[in-house]
Order: structure tokens, then sequence, then C-alpha cells
């Protein structure tokens, strides 16, 4: 049976034909990983070979030391489908003779329905018929995180675009990279938002004059602060084994 994941699903592509980067990236999934990778205690979880505080967590999620997500989402590993694809529903319709009867792994989108069996087949069609319009909305798509019920051993926190997630991950390894220089060699903030191109109309031009320069700088400064922000925040929530918790 095909898997069923509450968001879009990286693609990995074949052993001898692997998918390009961006159709790694393009899943929530993806960054999952990612920002686990950059959480200090569960990299030092995984040098231990598992053992410590987030010995549960890595008998779920493994070693993310290695650079491969293809092996670590597909074979040989397969945490994808493990850890983050929905358990499949197999109701389809069915006769309940008691409310014992009801599972509770059928969430919320399981419609019960009493009905009068004193009443004609046809007047009890247009009924059934009246209910699932009102009732079955049809829209095709994923629904959003606030709104879907999850099967998944990790459901996804909230919901993030691919592009935030990229964006403030990539600030954050440009912070973390600057730091790591030594004092005199370190950039202000506003030089790293700028290498990074981060707020388009934030760019210097060269007629600015003093005063736009000092704006775009504290516009760049505070931007790089945001996103660094975030970034540590969600990288500590995932030893928590949420993603993306930007809450501290």
């Amino acid at each position: 049976m095909r898997k069923k994941f509450l968001a879009i699903h990286p693609l990995i592509g074949t052993k001898h034909k692997p998918s390009p980067i961006h159709l790694q990236q393009r899943s929530p999934y993806y960054w999952w990983w990612a920002y686990l990778r950059r959480n200090a205690d569960y990299l030092a979880c995984c040098e231990r070979g598992g053992v410590g505080e987030l010995a549960e967590l890595y008998a779920d999620f493994g070693d993310v030391r290695s650079d491969d997500f293809r092996s670590w989402w597909g074979a040989p590993n397969n945490k994808g489908d493990y850890l983050f694809a929905e358990e499949p529903l197999e109701l389809s319709v069915q006769k309940i003779d008691a409310a014992a009867e009801m599972n509770k792994r059928w969430g919320c989108n399981v419609l019960f329905v009493a009905v009068n069996m004193d009443l004609g087949r046809r007047h009890l069609q247009k009924k059934f018929a009246d209910l699932l319009q009102t009732e079955h909305k049809g829209k095709r798509g994923r629904k959003s995180l606030q709104t879907a019920s999850s099967t998944a051993r990790y459901p996804l926190h909230r919901n993030f675009t691919q592009h935030s997630l990229k964006v403030m991950l990539d600030v954050y390894d440009a912070v973390a990279a600057n730091d790591a220089q030594p004092k005199e060699q370190r950039k202000p903030l506003w030089a790293i938002g700028e290498s990074l191109k981060l707020v388009p109309n934030a760019m210097p031009h060269k007629w600015d004059n003093a005063y736009d320069t000092r704006k775009k700088h504290a516009t760049m400064t505070m931007t790089v602060s945001r996103y660094v922000k975030q970034a540590r925040a969600i990288i500590a929530n995932t030893a928590k084994g949420q993603f993306p918790n930007s809450e501290l």
C-alpha cells in the first residue's frame, strides 16, 4: 500500500538516478532531518552510539551525521515511512451496532450517522446525498496541520513553508560560521544579511546616503537576528521530537 503523508514528501529517486537536491528539499521532512543535524545534544548522542538522555529519540531517528539524506529517508534505513507516514485507516463504510465498536483511531475524519430504517430507501438515498454534500467538502490537496488529525509517529508541529525553513537554516549556518572566526575577522550581522541578499530592499545601492545605509543595516541586523532566534528554537525542539516548533 502506498504510504500517505500529511505534508508533501521528498523525492529521492533511485540508486542509479537520484533526484536533484531541490526535489528532496521540497518537503518539510527533509528540513526536520537537516535541523536535527544541527542539534548538538543529539549529535553527541549519535557519537555515543545512541546512549544518554536522547536514547529514545535516537532509537527512532538513528544516526544523522551522514550527509546522505536519501539513504536515511529511504533504503537502507527507511526512516521516512517509519517516522512520518500516516497509519492506514482500514475503513470505508461500516455498520456499527454499538457505541463501543467505535475506534478512536478513526479520528475526526469519520462521520457517524443515525438512520431511521422505517423510511424508504429512495428517501434515505436522497438524505445521504444531501448529507455528503454538506459534510464532505471534496477538496483535493493536503489539509492544514491545524485541522488535520495525524496518526504518524512524529507529526509536524505546524505549517512552515520550505522556503522559510531553508532561509532560516542558511542564516543560522552563516552566523555559526561567522562566530567560529577569530573575533577580529567576524562580520556584523547586517553584512551576513547582505551576503545572503536576505532583504532585497535593504541591499546597498550606490546612491545611498548615510541615513539610507544606517536604516538598511538596521533592517538587515533585525532580520538576521530574528531568523537565527527562530532557527535556534526549532533546532532545540528537534530533541523533543517536535518540528518545526519555533517557541521555547
